[in-house]
């Protein structure tokens, strides 16, 4: 069941619920209100009943008093003159007695009976359908007791009074039609029903639409779920409600854009994991082929001697590229796994240590090299930054003419190691917060004038296998792997390494290590 039909059904429930105590509290009141309205009119008949028959009687008393022929002419007590009449006196007057005070007070719809010493003795009710003993129960003089009856599909209230004449009971008996009030009763509880009835139906339609509405973003978010769920990464939630529904849309786009960020990172790895695997069975496979023809060669054909020597060199050249090869991947693979250890060094002597090892090399080539280090202490791994700097020296070594000269610098630069001009190329960004905060960073630059790159080979330098010039790199037995070292090892020292290239013109590479 969709949650909008819940929201729905739930409402309907409540207000059916909430309407239907509301309507049972009032209808009950106004019924008992009703009720006690119809109570009280009879008890005002059963008064007017018992008054006038007692009148009756005490008229039918005096007269015999006025024609007796007893002495007691003053006496004022009615209960003397009440026993001077017998009690069969009484029962054979009470008939005619009833008779007139039923011609004189009785009402629409009413009725009464004269009970005289627990025999009934009148009534004027022709449907006489019989009168409860609870009636006379417990009943006292001056009391009355009441109960509500049905008969004929009609509801009468039954009232009775006690009156004390010659030590005998004188009931009255009222009887009075209560249907009104159940008329009243039926009539609210019908006109409720159609009430009800009515706002539920209008209430369900509004409901329907109000919960569609505010439903309408949930499902929304099902709708993107369901795309993202079958790969379509890039679909986003647009919703712009600010309440609790909007919230969520909102960390549901952001949760979105998490999950297309790893999946692009996830298919960014594994192309270049396959571009990895590529690249390093062509690195391989090429001076594998170089090995086993020239081996092939020395070994089917007998070659003269200078012939044996070069196809020797040919073999010597490629097997120490492939020996070179896998020192570097052996040294990338295990910085990638693996932390640092770090120690105080003087830079000068560092920088020192890098021209002496690349500076056979560079004589062969006729190259020059100007240093200019300030000397300062910094905190790195002397090995791994002489290893990158060795590769990138190289490098300027190798996109070099013979006779051209190599820049080496060294100095603090201020606010460079947390903001790199935007026309750089970022090769490493440092990760650590503290560099984030620096204001101080020591920069070392390695400057050639040699045929440069352009801004895409740029951007691509730290790639493993890449090389800007394959053939002129693979002359001068390179891998493409020098550079991503570099990358890795420049990471782990939380350093920045940006590169200026124009083809033509040289390459600057700056390293910019954090103080």
């Amino acid at each position: 069941m969709k949650f909008r039909y819940k929201v729905l059904f739930t409402n309907l429930i409540l207000l059916s619920l909430g309407l239907g105590l509301v309507g049972y509290l009032m209808i009950h009141k106004n019924f008992e209100l009703a009720k006690q309205t119809q109570l009280k009119n009879a008890i005002v008949q059963n008064n007017l009943v018992q008054s006038s028959v007692e009148y009756e009687l005490l008229q039918l008393l005096n007269s015999v008093s006025d024609n007796s022929e007893t002495s007691n002419n003053n006496t004022d007590n009615n209960n003397a003159e009440k026993s001077s009449i017998s009690a069969s006196s009484i029962v054979a007057q009470l008939p005619q007695i009833g008779s007139r005070v039923s011609s004189s007070v009785r009402s629409r719809d009413s009725f009464f009976y004269i009970y005289f010493d627990g025999e009934k003795v009148y009534t004027d009710d022709k449907s006489d359908a019989g009168i409860s003993d609870t009636l006379f129960k417990n009943l006292t003089t001056g009391n009355k007791n009441y109960v509500i009856k049905e008969e004929s599909q009609k509801h009468y209230i039954y009232v009775t009074s006690q009156s004390v004449i010659d030590e005998k009971n004188l009931w009255i008996v009222s009887k009075c039609d209560a249907s009104e009030a159940y008329t009243l009763l039926d009539e609210q509880i019908n006109y409720f029903r159609l009430i009800i009835i009515v706002i539920l139906i209008a209430e369900s339609a509004a409901m329907y639409f109000i919960s569609r509405y505010m439903t309408k973003p949930l499902e929304k978010l099902n709708h993107v779920s369901e795309e993202i769920a079958q790969g379509d990464y890039a679909t986003r939630v647009n919703v712009k409600s600010h309440d609790e529904i909007g919230l969520l849309a909102q960390k549901f786009n952001i949760m979105a854009q998490a999950v297309s960020d790893h999946v692009d990172e996830l298919n960014d790895m594994v192309h270049r994991r396959e571009q990895f695997v590529a690249d390093f069975t062509h690195e391989i496979k090429t001076p594998m082929t170089s090995i086993i023809g020239y081996a092939d060669t020395m070994r089917s054909l007998e070659l003269p001697r200078e012939e044996q020597m070069m196809a020797l060199g040919y073999i010597f050249s490629e097997g120490k590229r492939l020996e070179s090869m896998s020192q570097k991947l052996f040294e990338l693979i295990y910085l990638r796994r693996h932390d640092i250890e770090k120690a105080r060094v003087h830079m000068a002597d560092l920088c020192a240590e890098v021209v002496k090892v690349v500076e056979p090399a560079y004589e062969n080539r006729h190259l020059t090299i100007e240093t200019e280090i300030e000397d300062t202490v910094l905190t790195v791994n002397r090995e791994l930054l002489v290893t990158a700097l060795v590769n990138m020296m190289d490098n300027a070594r190798k996109a070099s003419e013979e006779g051209q000269q190599v820049e080496v610098t060294g100095k603090f630069v201020d606010n460079r190691a947390c903001n790199i001009p935007k026309d750089k190329t970022d090769i490493c960004e440092a990760e650590s917060a503290d560099d984030r905060k620096c204001t101080r960073a020591y920069e070392i630059s390695i400057i050639d004038h040699g045929i440069g790159m352009t801004k895409e080979q740029a951007e691509r330098i730290c790639d493993e296998f890449y090389m800007a010039d394959k053939s002129r790199a693979r002359k001068e037995g390179g891998a493409g792997i020098g550079m991503s070292l570099v990358a890795i090892i420049l990471e782990h020292h939380n350093a920045v390494l940006s590169v200026e290239s124009e083809p033509g013109c040289g390459t600057t590479m700056r390293i910019l290590l954090p103080w």
